[in-house]
Order: structure tokens, then sequence, then C-alpha cells
């Protein structure tokens, strides 16, 4: 089989076929942030062919065979990821592990398919097929394939696949292997956007319908339009904003769109971190409490994306509320650590101390991430705000020094034992700008738990915000609820966060083009109060969601 399904793919010619156009007019800046822009007309930037990352396939096979199997995620090569993010187009790139792990991937998924599930989706009898047979099944499954119509090279093509094979095989080897090398072409794998005209009074490429299908689908689904989006690309009815909008306003509604929502926060947040983190009492303190240290990564890791799914899509949420909401979800071991009242089973919604707790950075599942294993790191909780928070990436420490935690020691606190280790010279610039608002989550300790005092010595949890950009943000502060409730009503917080959706959407880092379609998304997101919901619409509405540059070739038409 594995060597038909070789000599079936090699026979399609797929040097033929649309390759994934790339282009790299835009070189990428860290920052298109400052004095606000002037904006006319329409901005476009240049349109990446885009390969699907695991998620993403994985998804994609599930809504178009009904086939749960995770194949991507345990067989496919990792992505290459970029400013936290796998889906950026310039990272991940196809590579030869990759193109055997794809075909590795088709041929199983045809075996996974009975005669009945093949018969599903072709339209005759499978073992009786004949060339038109196969031709409609090249048309009409190729189209959810390539998630447009075929053109009739495409589709010739892949019926040369049956052609060449069936009198041999038979109809049924010849209709799995047109499906095995319809998983393997460009079309699929990638998203590339073919040739459209230029409108004439933008001077930009208009996305057509089916390619707007597309990028709705893998940004607020990371999967393949479903009936809905295909029904109104076939009518040509994702041009307006008003179509659009609708659209997005419905699939936020789906459950994949909360799927969405945790993916961007595992990334942006590195939540994976907290799959294998081993976090134990402090040497020398004895709390009475007996932890579990193999359960507390996967309850961690629970409770904050309830957390962040309820703050994100329930309701009304917004940033306001992710930086101070008191909720924090717990199950019976969680309920120990933070002194609740454990569920029957599952997880349960709890309000914490508000004078204690507010929102993201006090979520114990963040503490914990961002510390050592045997006490907390004002350094790492710092350096995350900052850059993941702010948007202000803090350059790498020399490779000369030492990152070796102190150890844990009774006559010091961790802030007096840090202080020492942050001094040396060459570092003290960019620790100022770190360990003022690090030392301001002194009050918790490497299991998230809040506390007064240290070894028996009281907590110093003075902090202190310098050179943030919005010069209401700096300043000194008292603890975590203090620097929250700072954050909260942030004008750059919101543009930063509005940033890091930006960049997960469009599937690269931002650069001097974007800067007026994301002005239009920032913009949008602070007129809303920050709403999550409105963010994610606002993208889709953006100049850059909705056209591209053109490319030489459709100048010249």
């Amino acid at each position: 089989m594995r060597g038909l399904t070789k000599l079936g793919v090699l026979s399609l010619g797929l040097a033929a076929f649309l390759q994934p156009a790339c282009s790299h007019e835009d070189e990428p800046t860290s920052d298109s942030g400052g004095d606000r822009l002037v904006c006319e007309g329409v901005n476009t930037v240049s349109a990446e062919a885009r390969l699907l990352t695991r998620v993403q396939y994985d998804n994609t096979i599930r809504d178009l065979l009904g086939l749960d199997l995770r194949l991507a995620q345990d067989l496919f090569p990792l992505e290459n990821t970029a400013n936290g993010f796998s889906n950026n187009a310039r990272a991940h790139q196809v590579s030869p592990l990759g193109i055997e792990k794809y075909l590795e991937a088709a041929e199983v998924l045809s075996e996974e398919l009975s005669a009945n599930d093949l018969g599903a989706i072709v339209p005759c009898d499978v073992t009786g097929a004949d060339e038109a047979c196969a031709a409609e099944f090249v048309t009409q499954f190729g189209k959810r394939v390539f998630r447009r119509p075929l053109t009739e090279d495409e589709a010739s093509g892949l019926l040369r696949v049956f052609q060449n094979s069936a009198p041999k095989y038979g109809s049924e080897e010849g209709l799995r292997l047109i499906f095995q090398a319809l998983l393997q072409t460009p079309q699929f794998l990638y998203r590339p956007e073919s040739i459209s005209g230029v409108t004439q009074d933008t001077g930009a490429v208009q996305l057509g319908s089916y390619e707007l299908a597309a990028r709705l689908s893998y940004f607020l689904w990371n999967s393949m339009p479903d009936d809905v989006l295909f029904d109104a690309a076939d009518h040509d009815e994702l041009r307006t904003a008003e179509q659009i909008e609708a659209q997005a306003r419905r699939m936020l509604e789906d459950p994949r769109a909360h799927d969405v929502v945790l993916d961007f926060n595992r990334q942006w947040l590195g939540l994976d971190r907290l799959d294998n983190i081993v976090r134990e009492e402090t040497p020398g303190l004895n709390s009475g409490i007996s932890i579990n240290s193999m359960q507390l990564p996967q309850s961690w890791r629970e409770s904050l994306e309830r957390f962040l799914t309820e703050i994100s899509l329930d309701g009304e949420g917004n940033v306001h509320d992710l930086f101070t909401s008191p909720v924090v979800y717990v199950d019976a071991e969680l309920a120990k650590l933070y002194g609740v009242e454990a569920p029957a089973e599952g997880f349960a919604r709890v309000e914490l101390d508000a004078s204690e707790r507010a929102g993201l950075l006090t979520q114990p599942a963040m503490l914990a991430m961002f510390s050592h294993p045997d006490q907390s790191a004002p350094i790492k909780r710092g350096v995350f705000v900052r850059e993941q928070v702010l948007c202000q990436p803090i350059d790498p420490p020399p490779p000369s020094v030492d990152q070796t935690p102190p150890d844990p020691d009774p006559n010091l606190t961790t802030r007096e034992r840090f202080a020492e280790h942050t001094s040396i010279p060459g570092c003290s610039d960019c620790h100022k700008k770190i360990d003022g608002i690090g030392f301001g989550l002194e009050n918790y300790d490497q299991l998230g738990r809040f506390r007064e005092d240290e070894f028996g010595i009281p907590v110093d949890a003075s902090g202190q915000v310098l050179e943030a950009t919005e010069e209401r943000l700096n300043g000194k502060f008292n603890g975590a609820v203090q620097l929250s409730k700072r954050l909260a009503d942030s004008a750059q917080v919101e543009d930063c966060i509005a940033t890091q959706w930006y960049r997960y959407a469009t599937g690269r880092v931002e650069n001097d083009a974007d800067g007026c379609s994301l002005q239009q998304v920032r913009d949008a997101f602070q007129a809303s109060g920050g709403n999550f919901r409105e963010l994610l619409v606002a993208i889709t509405l953006s100049d850059a969601f909705r056209y591209r540059r053109p490319r030489g070739e459709e100048v010249a038409q």
C-alpha cells in the first residue's frame, strides 16, 4: 500500500499544482507603537501561505472526516515558534521529516476509513465506481479539502490517479489513492491565497469569499469552514464588513471558539510549562499541609484554563476583569492549598479574599509556573509582566552570567537574596525594569499561596514600575493587587493584548505595514471597554484581515 500511495502521488505531477506563494516584502518589527498614525484608504500587507499547525491539521481531519485521532500531535514534528506562537508563517515551515509524516498520516487515515466510511464521502458504490464517479468525488470532496472549488488542472491531475490505478488495483483502491493524494497537496497542507484582481479604487486585493471563509475558520476555530461558511462563500457573501461580522459573531458562539481562546492563552502565557513542573515546600518551612506534587500541575492548569475561558468568552469578560477578578477554580487538591472548602467532585468556582487575589497575576497556576521548585522567582515574574503584558521585550542576560537562583536561607527573604543576585555589573539596567515588578509579587510562594512572612520575616511586597510607555503605569505600588488594578485600566496593557491576539490571528509579528490595521484593532478594543469578543471581531474587520497587498503579476493585469 505504501508503495502504491507514493506512486499515485508522484503521478499527480505536483509541480504543476499551485505552490504556496510566500512574500517577504515586509520585514517584521517588534513594535508598531509610537506616534499615532495617519491612516487613509485601505492599508494592506503581503500575504504568506500558512502551513497548518498540528492542532489545525487534527481539527481539520476531525471536521472533514469525523475522525478525532490527534494524528498530527502524535506524529508531526513540533512547530518552530516566533514570539511564543507556533502558527507564525515564517517560523513554521515544512521539513523533510514533515513530508514523510504527511504521507504516513494520509495512509493511516485511509486505513481508518472502512468501505462504509469511504462510501460516506464518495457519491457512488466504492466497489463499482467508474471514472464519472471518481470525477465527481474529486470535485465534491476536493472542494472541502482545498476549501474552495478545484481548477480544471487540479481536478484532471487527481482524476489521473484513478485512471492509472483503478484498472490494475480496483476502483476502491483508486478512490483511496485520490483521498491520500488530496491530503498531501499544498492546497490542503497550506492555506494559499490565489491570485485575485486588484480593486482599482483602493489598489489592494480584496480577498474572495472562499479565502475569507478559510481565514475566519482558521482564526476563530483552528479548523476548516463549516457548511454555513461554505454556503456563504458559494454565494460570494463574505465581501462586506457586515457579512464578515455576522459570521464572526456566529462562530464565537461555537465551542470551537473556546478551544481557540485556550490555544491562544496556552501560547501567550506559556502554559505548557505547567505540564512538567515540580513544586515543593520550601526547605525549613512546614505549612502542615500534605501536597500531591504530581497532581498539582494538572490541577493548576485546568484551574487557570477555566478562569481564562470565563473571562474571555463567557458573558462580558474584559481586560479589567482579567486583572481584578478574585475568582479561582479549585479541586480537592487546590482547595487544601488555598484554604477553601473542597468541592464534592471536579472543580468549583470560588471567590478568594479580594485583598489577596486580583486576576491573572495572582492566579495560583501563574504564580507556580513563574517560580523555582522551592521558592518564588521574582525575576521570572517581572520578565513575564514586562514582556507579555506590557509588550516591552527584555534583553537576555550576558552568557557569562550565572542564572542559578540563590538557595533558600532562613535568615533572608527571597527579596534580599535576589537583590544581591541581580546587582551584578552589566545586569542592573535591565533588572531595574524587572525587579520592581517581580518583587511586588512576593506575597506569593512557589505554590501560589498568599503569605505575609517568610521564615518568620515579614514580606516586603513594595514595587515600582519604571519606563512603561504609558506614564500613568509608572510609579510605586504595594503588592500584587495594587499592581493588577493599575494594569487593569491601562491603555498600554489593552494595546499589548490586542497586539498579541493580532500576531496570533495573522501568523506573523507586526511590521510597519501593519500599523494602520493594528491601530484599527486597538481603537475598537479600547472603545469596547477591553471586551475580548469585540477584540476578535475587530481583528476580522481589519484591513489586514480582509485585504492583502497585490503581488507583481496582479499589478500588471
